[in-house]
Protein backbone atom coordinates (compact mmCIF):
# COMPACT_ATOMS: atom_id res chain seq x y z
CA UNK A 1 0.00 0.00 0.00
CA UNK A 2 2.89 2.35 0.80
CA UNK A 3 4.49 1.76 -2.61
CA UNK A 4 1.15 2.29 -4.34
CA UNK A 5 0.58 5.53 -2.43
CA UNK A 6 4.04 6.87 -3.24
CA UNK A 7 3.52 5.89 -6.88
CA UNK A 8 0.18 7.75 -6.90
CA UNK A 9 1.68 10.87 -5.36
CA UNK A 10 4.77 10.76 -7.60
CA UNK A 11 4.12 9.16 -11.00
CA UNK A 12 7.86 9.35 -11.85
CA UNK A 13 8.85 7.16 -8.87
CA UNK A 14 10.26 3.76 -9.94
CA UNK A 15 7.90 0.84 -9.62
CA UNK A 16 9.15 -1.51 -6.89
CA UNK A 17 8.03 -5.12 -7.28
CA UNK A 18 8.26 -7.40 -4.25
CA UNK A 19 10.82 -10.21 -4.39
CA UNK A 20 9.39 -13.54 -5.46
CA UNK A 21 9.18 -16.12 -2.70
CA UNK A 22 8.61 -19.68 -3.95
CA UNK A 23 6.08 -21.78 -2.07
CA UNK A 24 7.57 -23.94 0.68
CA UNK A 25 8.38 -27.53 -0.29
CA UNK A 26 5.77 -30.17 0.51
CA UNK A 27 6.31 -32.33 3.55
CA UNK A 28 7.09 -35.39 1.46
CA UNK A 29 9.89 -33.53 -0.31
CA UNK A 30 11.40 -32.38 2.99
CA UNK A 31 11.09 -35.87 4.47
CA UNK A 32 12.91 -37.37 1.47
CA UNK A 33 15.69 -34.77 1.77
CA UNK A 34 16.12 -35.59 5.47
CA UNK A 35 16.14 -39.30 4.58
CA UNK A 36 18.92 -38.72 2.05
CA UNK A 37 21.03 -37.02 4.74
CA UNK A 38 20.37 -39.88 7.16
CA UNK A 39 21.45 -42.34 4.45
CA UNK A 40 24.68 -40.43 3.89
CA UNK A 41 25.47 -40.74 7.60
CA UNK A 42 24.69 -44.45 7.82
CA UNK A 43 25.18 -46.12 4.40
CA UNK A 44 28.83 -45.95 3.35
CA UNK A 45 30.72 -47.13 0.30
CA UNK A 46 32.11 -49.95 2.48
CA UNK A 47 28.61 -51.25 3.17
CA UNK A 48 27.71 -51.04 -0.52
CA UNK A 49 30.82 -53.05 -1.39
CA UNK A 50 29.89 -55.73 1.15
CA UNK A 51 26.40 -55.86 -0.39
CA UNK A 52 27.96 -56.52 -3.80
CA UNK A 53 27.34 -53.03 -5.22
CA UNK A 54 30.59 -51.90 -6.87
CA UNK A 55 29.94 -48.24 -6.19
CA UNK A 56 33.47 -46.96 -5.68
CA UNK A 57 35.54 -49.03 -8.12
CA UNK A 58 35.92 -48.83 -11.93
CA UNK A 59 33.74 -50.96 -14.15
CA UNK A 60 30.17 -52.10 -13.91
CA UNK A 61 26.90 -50.38 -14.65
CA UNK A 62 26.86 -46.55 -14.49
CA UNK A 63 23.66 -46.78 -12.44
CA UNK A 64 25.46 -48.22 -9.41
CA UNK A 65 28.16 -45.52 -9.55
CA UNK A 66 25.82 -42.99 -7.97
CA UNK A 67 25.12 -43.13 -4.25
CA UNK A 68 21.57 -44.23 -3.28
CA UNK A 69 21.26 -41.10 -1.15
CA UNK A 70 21.81 -38.99 -4.27
CA UNK A 71 18.88 -40.74 -5.96
CA UNK A 72 16.69 -39.95 -2.94
CA UNK A 73 17.76 -36.27 -3.09
CA UNK A 74 16.81 -36.13 -6.79
CA UNK A 75 13.47 -37.70 -5.90
CA UNK A 76 12.92 -35.06 -3.21
CA UNK A 77 13.51 -32.28 -5.74
CA UNK A 78 11.23 -34.01 -8.27
CA UNK A 79 8.40 -34.14 -5.72
CA UNK A 80 8.82 -30.44 -5.04
CA UNK A 81 8.85 -29.44 -8.72
CA UNK A 82 5.79 -31.52 -9.62
CA UNK A 83 3.78 -30.23 -6.66
CA UNK A 84 2.11 -27.48 -8.72
CA UNK A 85 1.84 -29.37 -12.01
CA UNK A 86 4.41 -27.17 -13.81
CA UNK A 87 7.86 -28.64 -13.04
CA UNK A 88 9.82 -26.55 -15.57
CA UNK A 89 8.23 -23.30 -14.44
CA UNK A 90 8.72 -24.28 -10.79
CA UNK A 91 12.42 -24.91 -11.45
CA UNK A 92 12.84 -21.54 -13.12
CA UNK A 93 11.10 -19.77 -10.25
CA UNK A 94 13.23 -21.69 -7.75
CA UNK A 95 16.37 -20.67 -9.64
CA UNK A 96 15.22 -17.04 -9.72
CA UNK A 97 14.74 -17.01 -5.94
CA UNK A 98 18.09 -18.78 -5.26
CA UNK A 99 20.48 -17.45 -7.87
CA UNK A 100 23.72 -18.58 -6.24
CA UNK A 101 22.46 -22.15 -5.99
CA UNK A 102 21.30 -21.90 -9.60
CA UNK A 103 24.80 -20.83 -10.68
CA UNK A 104 26.27 -23.79 -8.80
CA UNK A 105 23.87 -26.33 -10.34
CA UNK A 106 24.23 -24.99 -13.89
CA UNK A 107 28.03 -24.79 -13.60
CA UNK A 108 28.36 -28.39 -12.46
CA UNK A 109 25.90 -29.66 -15.06
CA UNK A 110 28.26 -28.09 -17.60
CA UNK A 111 31.27 -29.65 -15.86
CA UNK A 112 29.61 -33.06 -15.94
CA UNK A 113 28.90 -32.72 -19.66
CA UNK A 114 32.49 -31.63 -20.24
CA UNK A 115 33.75 -34.51 -18.11
CA UNK A 116 31.72 -37.05 -20.09
CA UNK A 117 33.66 -36.04 -23.18
CA UNK A 118 37.14 -35.76 -21.65
CA UNK A 119 37.17 -38.22 -18.73
CA UNK A 120 34.27 -40.63 -19.13
CA UNK A 121 31.43 -41.93 -17.03
CA UNK A 122 33.56 -42.64 -13.94
CA UNK A 123 34.67 -39.04 -13.53
CA UNK A 124 31.16 -37.78 -14.17
CA UNK A 125 29.69 -39.94 -11.42
CA UNK A 126 32.23 -38.44 -9.00
CA UNK A 127 31.11 -34.92 -9.90
CA UNK A 128 27.46 -35.89 -9.41
CA UNK A 129 27.98 -37.44 -5.98
CA UNK A 130 30.57 -35.03 -4.60
CA UNK A 131 29.17 -31.73 -5.91
CA UNK A 132 25.91 -31.67 -7.87
CA UNK A 133 24.02 -33.62 -5.22
CA UNK A 134 24.69 -30.80 -2.71
CA UNK A 135 23.03 -28.30 -5.03
CA UNK A 136 20.03 -30.58 -5.52
CA UNK A 137 19.68 -30.92 -1.75
CA UNK A 138 19.86 -27.15 -1.26
CA UNK A 139 17.08 -26.58 -3.79
CA UNK A 140 14.83 -28.59 -1.47
CA UNK A 141 16.06 -27.32 1.90
CA UNK A 142 16.73 -23.67 1.02
CA UNK A 143 13.41 -22.35 2.36
CA UNK A 144 12.11 -24.94 4.82
CA UNK A 145 10.65 -23.65 8.06
CA UNK A 146 12.62 -23.03 11.24
CA UNK A 147 10.86 -25.91 12.96
CA UNK A 148 11.88 -28.29 10.16
CA UNK A 149 15.47 -27.07 10.38
CA UNK A 150 15.55 -27.79 14.09
CA UNK A 151 14.16 -31.28 13.52
CA UNK A 152 16.88 -31.83 10.92
CA UNK A 153 19.47 -30.56 13.39
CA UNK A 154 18.44 -33.04 16.08
CA UNK A 155 18.41 -35.91 13.55
CA UNK A 156 21.90 -35.11 12.28
CA UNK A 157 23.32 -34.51 15.76
CA UNK A 158 21.98 -37.89 16.90
CA UNK A 159 23.56 -39.68 13.93
CA UNK A 160 26.86 -37.86 14.48
CA UNK A 161 26.94 -38.99 18.11
CA UNK A 162 25.98 -42.53 17.09
CA UNK A 163 28.95 -42.71 14.72
CA UNK A 164 31.29 -41.32 17.38
CA UNK A 165 30.11 -44.00 19.80
CA UNK A 166 30.70 -46.74 17.22
CA UNK A 167 34.19 -45.42 16.41
CA UNK A 168 35.19 -45.30 20.08
CA UNK A 169 33.90 -48.85 20.54
CA UNK A 170 35.86 -50.00 17.49
CA UNK A 171 39.05 -48.42 18.81
CA UNK A 172 38.65 -50.12 22.19
CA UNK A 173 37.80 -53.56 20.80
CA UNK A 174 40.10 -53.40 17.77
CA UNK A 175 37.28 -54.60 15.57
CA UNK A 176 35.48 -52.75 12.77
CA UNK A 177 31.72 -52.93 12.62
CA UNK A 178 31.91 -52.72 8.80
CA UNK A 179 35.01 -53.56 6.77
CA UNK A 180 37.12 -50.76 5.32
CA UNK A 181 37.62 -50.81 1.54
CA UNK A 182 40.21 -48.81 -0.40
CA UNK A 183 39.31 -49.51 -4.00
CA UNK A 184 38.96 -53.28 -4.29
CA UNK A 185 41.23 -53.88 -1.31
CA UNK A 186 39.69 -54.61 2.07
CA UNK A 187 41.54 -53.81 5.28
CA UNK A 188 41.09 -56.40 7.97
CA UNK A 189 42.09 -56.17 11.61
CA UNK A 190 44.56 -56.06 13.14
CA UNK A 191 45.81 -52.87 11.55
CA UNK A 192 49.37 -51.64 12.04
CA UNK A 193 47.78 -48.49 13.49
CA UNK A 194 44.08 -48.91 14.25
CA UNK A 195 41.54 -46.19 13.53
CA UNK A 196 37.79 -46.23 13.91
CA UNK A 197 35.64 -45.95 10.80
CA UNK A 198 32.07 -46.29 12.16
CA UNK A 199 29.41 -46.01 9.45
CA UNK A 200 31.54 -43.78 7.22
CA UNK A 201 33.66 -44.73 4.23
CA UNK A 202 37.00 -43.63 5.73
CA UNK A 203 38.42 -42.47 9.09
CA UNK A 204 39.21 -39.02 7.67
CA UNK A 205 35.57 -38.66 6.62
CA UNK A 206 34.55 -39.55 10.16
CA UNK A 207 36.89 -36.90 11.57
CA UNK A 208 35.39 -34.17 9.38
CA UNK A 209 31.84 -35.26 10.20
CA UNK A 210 32.67 -35.10 13.91
CA UNK A 211 34.07 -31.61 13.43
CA UNK A 212 30.74 -30.57 11.87
CA UNK A 213 28.94 -32.11 14.84
CA UNK A 214 30.85 -29.99 17.35
CA UNK A 215 29.96 -26.69 15.69
CA UNK A 216 26.37 -27.82 15.18
CA UNK A 217 26.10 -28.59 18.90
CA UNK A 218 27.43 -25.14 19.75
CA UNK A 219 24.84 -23.53 17.47
CA UNK A 220 21.99 -25.62 18.92
CA UNK A 221 22.38 -23.95 22.35
CA UNK A 222 21.44 -26.97 24.44
CA UNK A 223 21.81 -26.95 28.21
CA UNK A 224 25.44 -26.13 29.18
CA UNK A 225 26.09 -29.48 30.86
CA UNK A 226 24.60 -31.40 27.92
CA UNK A 227 26.63 -29.39 25.43
CA UNK A 228 29.84 -29.87 27.42
CA UNK A 229 29.29 -33.64 27.70
CA UNK A 230 28.56 -34.04 23.98
CA UNK A 231 31.52 -31.86 22.97
CA UNK A 232 33.82 -33.93 25.19
CA UNK A 233 32.50 -37.13 23.62
CA UNK A 234 33.08 -35.70 20.13
CA UNK A 235 36.65 -34.82 21.15
CA UNK A 236 37.17 -38.49 22.05
CA UNK A 237 35.69 -39.34 18.66
CA UNK A 238 38.21 -37.12 16.89
CA UNK A 239 40.98 -39.01 18.65
CA UNK A 240 39.41 -42.35 17.65
CA UNK A 241 39.10 -41.40 13.98
CA UNK A 242 42.71 -40.20 13.98
CA UNK A 243 42.29 -37.26 11.62
CA UNK A 244 45.13 -34.95 12.55
CA UNK A 245 44.15 -32.01 10.35
CA UNK A 246 40.52 -32.13 11.54
CA UNK A 247 41.60 -32.40 15.18
CA UNK A 248 44.02 -29.46 15.02
CA UNK A 249 41.70 -27.23 12.99
CA UNK A 250 38.67 -27.94 15.17
CA UNK A 251 40.46 -27.42 18.47
CA UNK A 252 42.11 -24.23 17.17
CA UNK A 253 38.74 -22.88 16.02
CA UNK A 254 37.18 -23.72 19.40
CA UNK A 255 39.94 -21.90 21.26
CA UNK A 256 39.65 -18.90 18.95
CA UNK A 257 35.87 -18.75 19.47
CA UNK A 258 36.29 -18.95 23.24
CA UNK A 259 38.95 -16.24 23.31
CA UNK A 260 36.88 -13.98 21.07
CA UNK A 261 33.83 -14.44 23.29
CA UNK A 262 35.80 -13.53 26.42
CA UNK A 263 37.38 -10.49 24.80
CA UNK A 264 33.98 -9.27 23.54
CA UNK A 265 32.40 -9.67 26.98
CA UNK A 266 35.35 -7.93 28.63
CA UNK A 267 35.15 -5.07 26.14
CA UNK A 268 31.42 -4.61 26.77
CA UNK A 269 31.94 -5.02 30.55
CA UNK A 270 29.76 -8.11 30.74
CA UNK A 271 32.44 -10.59 31.80
CA UNK A 272 31.69 -12.14 35.16
CA UNK A 273 33.87 -14.28 37.40
CA UNK A 274 31.50 -17.23 36.95
CA UNK A 275 31.77 -16.97 33.17
CA UNK A 276 35.57 -16.81 33.30
CA UNK A 277 35.82 -19.75 35.68
CA UNK A 278 33.46 -21.84 33.54
CA UNK A 279 35.58 -21.26 30.44
CA UNK A 280 38.80 -22.09 32.26
CA UNK A 281 37.16 -25.16 33.79
CA UNK A 282 35.94 -26.35 30.39
CA UNK A 283 39.42 -25.94 28.93
CA UNK A 284 41.02 -27.87 31.78
CA UNK A 285 38.37 -30.58 31.45
CA UNK A 286 39.08 -30.96 27.72
CA UNK A 287 42.81 -31.22 28.40
CA UNK A 288 42.15 -33.81 31.10
CA UNK A 289 39.93 -35.90 28.81
CA UNK A 290 42.54 -35.83 26.03
CA UNK A 291 45.31 -36.80 28.46
CA UNK A 292 43.33 -39.73 29.86
CA UNK A 293 42.37 -41.01 26.42
CA UNK A 294 45.92 -40.75 25.08
CA UNK A 295 47.73 -42.24 28.07
CA UNK A 296 45.24 -44.73 29.50
CA UNK A 297 43.54 -46.13 26.38
CA UNK A 298 44.46 -47.25 22.88
CA UNK A 299 41.95 -44.92 21.21
CA UNK A 300 44.48 -42.35 20.01
CA UNK A 301 47.21 -44.77 18.90
CA UNK A 302 47.37 -43.30 15.43
CA UNK A 303 47.93 -39.78 16.71
CA UNK A 304 50.54 -40.92 19.23
CA UNK A 305 52.56 -43.14 16.92
CA UNK A 306 52.27 -41.01 13.78
CA UNK A 307 52.31 -37.44 14.99
CA UNK A 308 55.08 -36.58 12.57
CA UNK A 309 55.29 -35.93 8.82
CA UNK A 310 54.67 -39.47 7.56
CA UNK A 311 54.06 -40.77 4.05
CA UNK A 312 50.43 -39.64 4.17
CA UNK A 313 51.47 -36.06 4.90
CA UNK A 314 54.21 -36.10 2.24
CA UNK A 315 51.59 -36.89 -0.41
CA UNK A 316 50.14 -33.39 0.08
CA UNK A 317 53.46 -31.93 -1.00
CA UNK A 318 54.31 -34.41 -3.75
CA UNK A 319 51.00 -33.94 -5.55
CA UNK A 320 51.91 -30.39 -6.57
CA UNK A 321 54.62 -31.78 -8.86
CA UNK A 322 52.02 -33.17 -11.27
CA UNK A 323 51.16 -29.87 -13.08
CA UNK A 324 54.83 -29.63 -14.13
CA UNK A 325 54.47 -32.87 -16.11
CA UNK A 326 51.35 -31.74 -18.00
CA UNK A 327 51.70 -30.56 -21.61
CA UNK A 328 49.90 -27.51 -23.03
CA UNK A 329 46.87 -29.46 -24.23
CA UNK A 330 46.46 -31.12 -20.84
CA UNK A 331 46.78 -27.81 -19.05
CA UNK A 332 43.99 -26.32 -21.16
CA UNK A 333 41.64 -29.31 -21.53
CA UNK A 334 42.60 -31.72 -18.74
CA UNK A 335 44.48 -34.99 -18.45
CA UNK A 336 42.96 -38.09 -20.02
CA UNK A 337 41.78 -40.73 -17.58
CA UNK A 338 44.23 -43.37 -18.87
CA UNK A 339 47.25 -41.06 -18.59
CA UNK A 340 46.62 -39.75 -15.06
CA UNK A 341 47.87 -42.90 -13.22
CA UNK A 342 51.06 -42.78 -15.30
CA UNK A 343 51.73 -39.16 -14.27
CA UNK A 344 50.98 -39.98 -10.63
CA UNK A 345 53.44 -42.88 -10.75
CA UNK A 346 56.14 -40.56 -12.15
CA UNK A 347 55.99 -38.33 -9.06
CA UNK A 348 55.83 -41.29 -6.65
CA UNK A 349 52.06 -41.63 -6.07
CA UNK A 350 50.67 -45.16 -6.32
CA UNK A 351 46.84 -45.37 -6.43
CA UNK A 352 44.66 -46.38 -4.66
CA UNK A 353 46.76 -46.07 -1.49
CA UNK A 354 48.14 -42.65 -2.43
CA UNK A 355 46.94 -40.10 -4.93
CA UNK A 356 45.98 -36.47 -5.43
CA UNK A 357 44.36 -35.34 -2.19
CA UNK A 358 43.66 -31.65 -2.82
CA UNK A 359 40.23 -31.51 -4.44
CA UNK A 360 40.86 -28.21 -6.26
CA UNK A 361 44.13 -29.51 -7.74
CA UNK A 362 42.43 -32.72 -8.86
CA UNK A 363 39.62 -30.73 -10.50
CA UNK A 364 42.19 -28.63 -12.37
CA UNK A 365 44.08 -31.73 -13.55
CA UNK A 366 40.88 -33.46 -14.71
CA UNK A 367 39.15 -30.45 -16.30
CA UNK A 368 41.99 -28.15 -17.38
CA UNK A 369 41.78 -24.38 -17.45
CA UNK A 370 38.57 -24.39 -19.50
CA UNK A 371 36.57 -26.71 -17.28
CA UNK A 372 38.18 -25.59 -14.03
CA UNK A 373 37.04 -22.00 -14.62
CA UNK A 374 33.42 -23.14 -14.71
CA UNK A 375 34.07 -25.42 -11.72
CA UNK A 376 35.51 -22.56 -9.68
CA UNK A 377 32.62 -20.19 -10.46
CA UNK A 378 30.08 -22.79 -9.37
CA UNK A 379 31.94 -23.84 -6.24
CA UNK A 380 32.44 -20.26 -5.04
CA UNK A 381 28.76 -19.51 -5.69
CA UNK A 382 27.69 -22.34 -3.38
CA UNK A 383 30.20 -21.26 -0.73
CA UNK A 384 28.82 -17.71 -0.88
CA UNK A 385 25.25 -18.97 -0.53
CA UNK A 386 26.09 -21.21 2.44
CA UNK A 387 28.03 -18.37 4.08
CA UNK A 388 25.09 -15.99 3.63
CA UNK A 389 22.65 -18.40 5.24
CA UNK A 390 24.84 -19.30 8.23
CA UNK A 391 25.33 -17.76 11.65
CA UNK A 392 28.68 -17.56 13.49
CA UNK A 393 29.20 -21.25 14.30
CA UNK A 394 27.95 -22.28 10.87
CA UNK A 395 30.47 -20.02 9.17
CA UNK A 396 33.30 -21.38 11.30
CA UNK A 397 32.13 -24.90 10.41
CA UNK A 398 32.23 -24.01 6.72
CA UNK A 399 35.78 -22.61 6.89
CA UNK A 400 37.11 -25.52 8.97
CA UNK A 401 35.59 -28.27 6.81
CA UNK A 402 36.69 -26.77 3.49
CA UNK A 403 40.18 -26.17 4.88
CA UNK A 404 40.48 -29.74 6.16
CA UNK A 405 38.99 -31.13 2.94
CA UNK A 406 41.87 -29.51 1.07
CA UNK A 407 44.28 -31.82 2.90
CA UNK A 408 42.57 -35.10 1.97
CA UNK A 409 40.85 -36.71 -0.97
CA UNK A 410 37.44 -36.21 0.63
CA UNK A 411 36.10 -34.11 -2.24
CA UNK A 412 38.47 -35.30 -4.95
CA UNK A 413 37.02 -38.80 -4.99
CA UNK A 414 33.38 -39.74 -4.50
CA UNK A 415 32.43 -38.13 -1.25
CA UNK A 416 29.44 -37.03 0.80
CA UNK A 417 31.28 -34.22 2.64
CA UNK A 418 29.77 -31.30 0.70
CA UNK A 419 26.31 -32.90 0.74
CA UNK A 420 26.31 -33.38 4.52
CA UNK A 421 27.94 -29.97 5.08
CA UNK A 422 25.08 -28.26 3.23
CA UNK A 423 22.52 -30.11 5.34
CA UNK A 424 24.37 -29.33 8.57
CA UNK A 425 24.51 -25.61 7.77
CA UNK A 426 20.79 -25.50 6.96
CA UNK A 427 20.08 -27.31 10.24
CA UNK A 428 22.34 -24.93 12.20
CA UNK A 429 20.55 -21.90 10.75
CA UNK A 430 17.38 -23.07 12.50
CA UNK A 431 19.05 -22.38 15.87
CA UNK A 432 20.51 -18.99 14.94
CA UNK A 433 17.83 -17.10 16.88
CA UNK A 434 17.05 -17.93 20.47
CA UNK A 435 13.73 -19.62 21.10
CA UNK A 436 11.45 -18.28 23.85
CA UNK A 437 11.76 -20.09 27.15
CA UNK A 438 9.32 -22.94 27.73
CA UNK A 439 6.21 -21.67 29.43
CA UNK A 440 7.03 -18.03 28.80
CA UNK A 441 4.19 -15.93 27.50
CA UNK A 442 4.58 -14.87 23.92
CA UNK A 443 4.96 -11.13 23.50
CA UNK A 444 1.65 -9.43 22.75
CA UNK A 445 1.57 -7.09 19.80
CA UNK A 446 1.18 -3.41 20.59
CA UNK A 447 -2.46 -2.26 20.52
CA UNK A 448 -3.50 -0.53 17.36
CA UNK A 449 -4.22 3.14 17.83
CA UNK A 450 -7.52 4.41 16.60
CA UNK A 451 -7.24 7.05 13.89
CA UNK A 452 -7.53 10.57 15.24
CA UNK A 453 -11.08 11.93 15.19
CA UNK A 454 -11.34 15.37 13.70
CA UNK A 455 -12.63 18.03 15.98
CA UNK A 456 -16.29 18.96 15.71
CA UNK A 457 -15.29 22.59 15.43
CA UNK A 458 -13.67 21.90 12.08
CA UNK A 459 -16.79 20.27 10.63
CA UNK A 460 -19.67 22.53 9.72
CA UNK A 461 -22.75 21.65 11.68
CA UNK A 462 -25.69 20.46 9.57
CA UNK A 463 -29.28 21.13 10.56
CA UNK A 464 -30.99 18.06 11.96
CA UNK A 465 -33.22 16.17 9.60
CA UNK A 466 -36.94 16.35 10.20
CA UNK A 467 -38.17 13.72 12.59
CA UNK A 468 -34.78 13.13 14.18
CA UNK A 469 -33.46 14.44 17.42
CA UNK A 470 -29.76 14.76 18.24
CA UNK A 471 -30.03 11.61 20.39
CA UNK A 472 -31.48 9.67 17.45
CA UNK A 473 -28.50 10.52 15.24
CA UNK A 474 -25.40 9.20 16.99
CA UNK A 475 -23.10 10.29 14.21
CA UNK A 476 -23.74 13.88 15.19
CA UNK A 477 -22.35 13.17 18.64
CA UNK A 478 -18.90 12.37 17.15
CA UNK A 479 -18.97 15.30 14.81
CA UNK A 480 -19.33 13.20 11.64
CA UNK A 481 -21.30 14.44 8.66
CA UNK A 482 -24.75 13.03 8.17
CA UNK A 483 -25.19 10.05 5.83
CA UNK A 484 -27.78 10.27 3.18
Amino acid sequence: MTNALSRHLNPLAPRISPAYAPPPPPRLSVALAMLSLAMQLTISANLLMIMGIHYNIPGGSPIVKINPATYVAFLALTVRLFEGGDPFGALLRLFAANRLIAIFVIAFVLCIGYSLVTIGVTGSASLIDSYLSAGILMLVLCDISMAQRRVLGFIMASLYILNVTIAVGESLTRHLLIGLYVGVYQYKAPFPVFRGVALYDHPLTGAMMTSMAMFLLLQMRLRPLVTAALLGWCLVGLLAFGGRAALVATVAAMLALGAWSLIAELFHRRLTALRLLSVIGGLLLAIGIAWLVITQTSIADRLVTQDYVDSSAKVRITEWLIPKLMNFREVMLGVEVDRLPYIEYQVGLVPPFSGIENFALLAFINLGVVGFTVYLVGFLALMADLWRRSALYGRVMLVVVISVASTSNSLGAKSNILFVLAGALVAASGFASRRPARGAASPMPAPLRAPPVPSAALIPAAPPRRGLTPLAAPHRKFGLPSQR
